[in-house]
């Protein structure tokens, strides 16, 4: 017991103890993963989503292990973009992985907000009985991520302790519904047809879906808040992870259960309300209960990756990678620039894009900052003390799933791998022609 308590206890107020870390993990994970993601997974996937989810959890859990290694080595919170940095004396390969990061995020925060606008519909439809044009959904996106923009910039953000229990009791509510669902399927789950789109379906749809475990991350930003860090984050990071892979694939079973392939077709966007509401037990009060606690979720997300993110574009620019416009704070400390930018690409993405679009995006640009880690860790194992195995697996999943994605999108949607394409090739030509490369100390050279 005392090892347990000596977890949980504080020693230092406004530190992060572990249940507050396994909140930030699991929240940053699941805000979007399950709510936004779930359709574009089960569309891809079918009856074996629970697979891709399992897969996508493994590859994480051993790419958790190069970022722990890598962030108690070098004992700072930037993650990829610090890892190359210390690693390699090219100024222009830490940049072009740190403008990664930030499109990253941009894809993950322009997920939530596409998923905010189309449970708002359903809310007003199911909740209030109103019918509202579709034209609504992406000007419904753009006005929360603005909301929150401004929220930032004016130095409020909610309590950490009413966000801890509100991850909590998503926790529970999702586990809950899962279990409902499975238990009042009136068919016989081990007679569905688990590869009904094809054996290589898991694989292609983890790929195609990896975003929804990006949230682990976030946990490293936070590295010099956490109390007792060496032995809390390491612990807190695994344990939010596996709550997540048991949510996904549990939740993905259950709805694989409850929708036919014509309901999928018709609330792709909002796959799990509609699993719910297939429930005998629950009907439409679990319809309205998934989408309220989407939104909350939804929105959640959106405020916290932008919060942490913003402060690690401003990490980035002080290092002279990206402009030093971004370093900028104001007199309350708040990396004004950062946000704006940080806010105006997500609302674009956000109105522009397709669901599928933005999510394989942010597939795309997370692997691609996962396999970084993992080729880090790989050349500094000695120092870090770390098994080789574990990097080399991980690093095997991440690259070889990003042809994956590649491959699929030429076969079913050039234009989307056109406009992927496009946005990357785009952000390493400005990496090529970015001349200026120092950092530089805000004390001196001014900060604001």
């Amino acid at each position: 017991m005392e090892p347990i308590k000596s977890l949980l206890s504080r020693s230092r107020p406004g530190k992060l103890g572990l249940l507050e870390v396994v909140a930030m993990g699991v929240g940053g994970m699941v805000s979007g993963g399950i709510y936004a993601v779930l359709g574009v997974a089960m569309r891809q996937a079918g009856n074996a989503v629970p697979l891709s989810y399992l897969i996508g959890g493994v590859i994480t859990l051993l790419t958790a292990y190069s970022y722990l290694k890598l962030t108690l080595h070098y004992k700072e919170h930037g993650g990829a973009f610090t890892f190359v940095e210390h690693a390699t004396d090219d100024l222009h390969i830490a940049g072009f992985v740190g403008w990664v990061l930030v499109i990253g995020y941009v894809g993950v925060m322009a997920m939530y907000a596409f998923a905010f606008g189309a449970y708002t519909l359903t809310a007003a439809r199911a909740v209030v009985g109103i019918e509202l044009p579709q034209i609504l959904r992406p000007i419904i996106s753009v006005l929360m991520v603005a909301a929150f923009v401004g929220l930032n910039l004016s130095g409020v953000h909610e309590t950490g302790l009413f966000e801890d229990i509100a991850v909590y009791i998503k926790l529970i509510v999702l586990l809950s519904l899962a279990t409902l669902g499975i238990a009042f399927y009136s068919g016989d789950p081990f007679a569905m047809d688990v590869f009904n789109k094809g054996h290589l379906s898991p694989i292609t749809g983890f790929a195609i879906i990896f975003v929804s475990y990006e949230g682990f991350q976030l946990l490293v930003y936070d590295y010099d808040d956490i109390e007792n860090v060496d032995r809390i984050l390491p612990i807190g990071m695994y344990i939010s992870i596996v709550i997540a892979i048991l949510i996904y694939v549990s939740v993905s079973f259950m709805a694989t259960l409850q929708l036919s392939p014509d309901q999928l077709i018709v609330h792709e966007e909002t796959a799990l309300a509609a699993a719910v509401s297939n429930i005998p037990l629950l009907g439409g009060i679990g319809f309205v209960l998934v989408i309220l606690s989407a939104m909350k979720s939804t929105s959640s997300g959106i405020n916290a990756t932008l919060f942490g993110t913003s402060r690690l574009v401003h990490e980035i620019a002080t290092e002279g990678v990206i402009p030093r416009l971004f370093s900028f704070r104001n007199r309350e400390g708040i990396p004004v620039y950062a946000l704006l930018l940080m806010g105006g690409l997500t609302a674009a993405f956000a109105a522009l894009g397709t669901l599928k679009q933005i999510t394989e995006f942010g597939s795309i640009a997370f692997l691609i900052a996962d396999a970084v880690a993992n080729v880090v860790n790989l050349e500094v194992a000695d120092e870090t003390g770390s098994n080789r195995l574990f990097p080399a697996l991980g690093l095997i999943g991440t690259v070889t799933a990003i042809p994956i994605v590649l491959y699929h999108l030429y076969r079913t949607d050039i234009g989307i791998l056109l406009w992927i394409i496009g946005i990357f090739g785009s952000v390493f030509l400005l990496e090529f022609f970015y001349i200026e490369r120092q950092p530089f100390d805000t004390e001196i050279d001014g900060d604001g």
